[in-house]
């Protein structure tokens, strides 16, 4: 952590700026990424810290030869803004508050810190936040994507699912893997090829790895959709109005008879354009056009099979992805 960055980015000491707010003059130490200097405050450092604990405990020569207007001079092979977030959170932890709405550079940066310089209590709480958008549950994915739950996260841009992605993979936060993975599946094909760019001109793409995989589980989870959606109807060969017709009313229509029929108007020619960028998990076009037209008895009889369809699709996520159970 201590030694020179080896690139040709590398700037001279004597370039880099100090930086405005986290420059304090009681300060006792020096750190630079490699565009900013900071004088902070040791004993902050070690308090906040585990791994700057350890570093800072070796003693300390009484006469710095290497250090910057006296004082000791460490250099942190850290991004500058993903550092610069972590030090303003050590001088004030009302900076980052899980549960309030933040910004994605803040939140990732000090998921990436917190992970490095282990610290465990901040790294739940980011995790813990990026989780109300990225859930482990059906049931939570289900209330987020349907709006029915707010999310005082950070502003949605594009490709913040592949951002998501990576970010988890880097930090081994593997518990948003599931849902990130899923939603950046259900992205455009060109999206998951090429990338998406946000409204700042910065693209968000997978890695080789993720974009191969997000695009040979699209296209199986999109035949498995179009099977369940031709097959959903014939749960309502068991419903009270197959056995009112079957005991001779004449008047009732069975429901299986209408949803048939916009099953197959919906994957005809005259069907609405099927587009890739559904959600899978949700978006069943045929099943919703018949839904509110069955009695009540098929549309219970639907709903739960469905519901359970949503549980086993979700439980096989890990398979699907290859992660981890």
């Amino acid at each position: 952590m201590t030694k020179r960055p080896r690139n040709d980015d590398y700037i001279s000491i004597t370039k880099r700026k100090r930086h405005l707010t986290l420059w304090f003059d009681d300060g006792n130490i020096i750190l630079t990424t490699n565009a900013s200097l900071f004088r902070v405050h040791r004993c902050l450092l070690s308090m906040n810290s585990p791994v700057f604990a350890d570093m800072l405990s070796m003693p300390q020569p009484e006469h710095v030869e290497d250090g910057y207007e006296g004082f000791p001079l460490v250099e942190i092979s850290d991004n500058d803004t993903d550092f610069t977030h972590l030090l303003c959170f050590f001088y004030d932890h009302r900076y980052y508050q899980g549960g309030s709405e933040t910004t994605f550079e803040k939140i990732s940066g000090l998921l990436r810190m917190s992970t490095k310089y282990q610290m465990d209590d901040l790294r739940d709480e980011v995790i813990s936040h990026l989780a109300m958008a990225y859930p482990s549950t059906v049931k939570k994915y289900l209330e987020v994507v349907n709006g029915e739950t707010p999310l005082p996260l950070f502003p949605p841009f594009r490709g913040q699912h592949f951002a998501v992605v990576a970010l988890a993979r880097e930090t081994d936060a593997s518990i948003l893997l599931p849902a990130a993975l899923w939603r950046s599946m259900c992205m455009p094909t060109r999206d998951i090829l090429k990338g998406a760019v946000d409204l700042n001109g910065t693209r968000y793409t997978l890695s080789p790895t993720d974009i191969e995989l997000c695009m040979l589980r699209k296209a199986t989870v999109y035949k498995n959709l179009v099977r369940a959606e031709n097959t959903l109807s014939n749960i309502l060969k068991k419903s009270e109005c197959i056995r009112q017709r079957e005991r001779g009313d004449p008047s009732i229509w069975p429901c299986i008879e209408i949803a048939k029929s916009k099953v197959v108007h919906h994957f005809s020619s005259h069907g609405p354009p099927i587009r890739d960028d559904y959600d899978l998990m949700i978006d069943m076009r045929a099943f919703e056009a018949w839904r509110p037209l069955v009695c009540d008895s098929c549309r219970v009889l639907a709903d739960l099979k469905v519901s359970v369809w949503h549980e086993d699709r979700w439980n096989s996520l890990p398979a699907l992805f290859d992660l981890p159970r």
